[in-house]
């Protein structure tokens, strides 16, 4: 049984509209990244580094498990999810709580956001 080919409608007919989605939905997550409100955020969640290794300076505590972590261990999370962007009415909802302030964002470890956002996506 042959599959029904999805119509590739954008980008000169090589991208399918999931495709376009994903790609404008990345690339705006891109830019949340130097959101002003990220840093804030950041720094309010950080002490000097109680670790030995004095290359360290800061380290960040996770709003969910209350530990400390290295920077790189570390995502600043939204407390409300920003959700899907799948049309051009979904786009200004999903700005809007992608770039929100920092009191709308928590710093977490990485394994306290999995758990989180595996959660969440379970219900899809």
């Amino acid at each position: 049984m042959a599959r029904k080919r999805v119509p590739r409608t954008r980008a000169g007919a090589e991208w399918t509209e999931a495709r376009f989605w994903s790609f404008l939905r990345s690339n705006i997550r891109l830019a949340s990244r130097k959101w002003p409100p990220m840093y804030a955020c950041k720094a309010l969640a950080r002490r000097h580094s109680q670790l030995s290794d004095k290359r360290v300076k800061w380290e960040y505590q996770c709003a969910l498990c209350g530990g400390w972590f290295k920077g790189k261990e570390t995502q600043v999370d939204h407390i409300v999810p920003c959700g899907t962007l799948k049309s051009f009415e979904d786009l200004a909802p999903f700005v809007r709580r992608l770039f929100c302030e920092a009191d709308g964002l928590q710093v977490v470890c990485k394994p306290c956001h999995a758990e989180k956002t595996n959660a969440r996506h379970k219900g899809d």
